[in-house]
């Protein structure tokens, strides 16, 4: 028998009208109320974010700029569903509006529960990726004397496709977790407006228990767990080789180079130890629910929801605070698009002020503001 995903929800309000709320109680109620326009705050920044990425790194195109702009693509996708999720819900259970109780309507969310999980998995393994390039970049340093990247464009090509293979091979029992059932009524807003009460509505289901329980354990231990474990020990291997370029550069006296590499590998663990303090208590929680039945997943869900966006905009903020190149070319960006729209005498006016101020904001020295273009984010 298919089970609404309401069910478990109704048994815990059942239960609380019972006791009396406790602070904690009161806690999940205030957070339940603020999680909507918090989450579409942080949905509209990281599209926004993650556009202005995905434009400044395209004008500075390089292979691992391509890993980056792939990266930054997933995220946008993972922000645009979500904003579609929120407002799907608000709509349905918060407006109850009869007609997103269709089919389509119901199919439409389907298909963005599914997308989130995947591009969720595409961000987690781009961040594994870009993590293994490091520790390769930083090995050939440390025991080459040449700064020829050895990362191509066709390994960049080469290292997506497994990431997008990947994906698709470890979410491939997802696609069958859940169903569209067609109910007598729309359980939550049928107790808010007795006159819709009897309205046909379809909502999503589980299809199988078996299959759920497997879905758990495979997204906490494979798309979560390991991936955790993997960026744990490359932390560990990239500070390793980080500190024989110190000591090597300190020999040679190229502090250029390492101020350069420090500087981008300090950006690239701050993702990592990012994505693990996310990532990690979400795989814990999935694993434990895949053997038993946990209470307070709803809030737990809302909370890793939230903290799953907030990742998606840290990273963009790590990439233009850390990289002075990508913030040259994103002010350039800005300065191209507005002189567009200003005259001859307007143009050489704004050209100076774009340069004073990221000029000012960077605190780099004039040459750093009069790079190329094509200058890389340095891998």
């Amino acid at each position: 028998m298919p089970v609404s995903f309401r069910s478990v929800r109704r048994t815990q309000l059942v239960a609380d009208l019972r006791a009396p709320p406790s602070r904690m109680d009161v806690l999940i109620a205030v957070y339940r109320e603020i999680h909507p326009p918090l989450v579409t705050l942080l949905c509209i920044s990281g599209t926004i974010g993650h556009i202005l990425s995905i434009a400044t790194l395209s004008s500075m195109l390089n292979p691992t700029n391509l890993l980056l702009i792939s990266m930054s693509g997933s995220q946008l996708v993972l922000c645009v569903n979500y904003l579609y999720t929120i407002l799907f819900k608000f709509g349905t259970d918060t407006l109850c509006l009869a007609s997103l109780w269709g089919w389509g309507w119901t199919a439409s969310f389907l298909v963005s529960v599914n997308l989130s999980v995947m591009v969720h998995m595409t961000g987690v393994f781009h961040v594994v990726a870009l993590s293994i390039v490091r520790y390769f970049s930083l090995k050939r340093i440390s025991e080459v004397s040449s700064t020829l990247p050895w990362f191509t464009y066709q390994k960049s090509t080469v290292s997506l496709v497994i990431i997008y293979v990947s994906m698709l091979i470890v979410c491939g029992p997802i696609y069958f977790h859940s169903e569209i059932r067609e109910v007598p009524f729309h359980e939550t807003c049928a107790s808010k407006f007795p006159d819709l009460n009897g309205t046909v509505a379809y909502e999503l289901s589980v299809r199988n228990h078996a299959l759920q329980q497997i879905n758990f354990w495979l997204f906490g231990s494979i798309c979560k767990l390991i991936p955790c474990l993997v960026l744990f020990i490359m932390t560990f291997f990239i500070l390793d080789r980080l500190k024989r370029i110190r000591h090597i550069n300190e020999r040679f006296g190229s502090h250029e180079r390492d101020r350069r590499y420090d500087r981008t590998t300090k950006m690239i663990l701050i993702i990592m130890l990012v994505f693990i303090m996310v990532e990690l208590p979400q795989g814990i929680m999935a694993v434990l629910q895949s053997v038993t039945q946990l209470s307070g997943m709803q809030e737990l869900g809302d909370l890793f929801e939230m903290l799953t966006l907030l990742t998606s905009c840290i990273i963009f903020a790590l990439l233009c605070s850390m990289n002075s190149s990508l913030r040259n070319e994103l002010y350039r960006l800005f300065c191209r698009r507005f002189q567009r729209w200003t005259d001859n005498r307007r143009h050489r006016k704004t050209k100076g002020t774009c340069v004073e101020l990221a000029y000012l904001v960077n605190g780099n020295e004039k040459k750093a503001i009069r790079m190329s273009p094509s200058t890389s984010v340095g891998c």
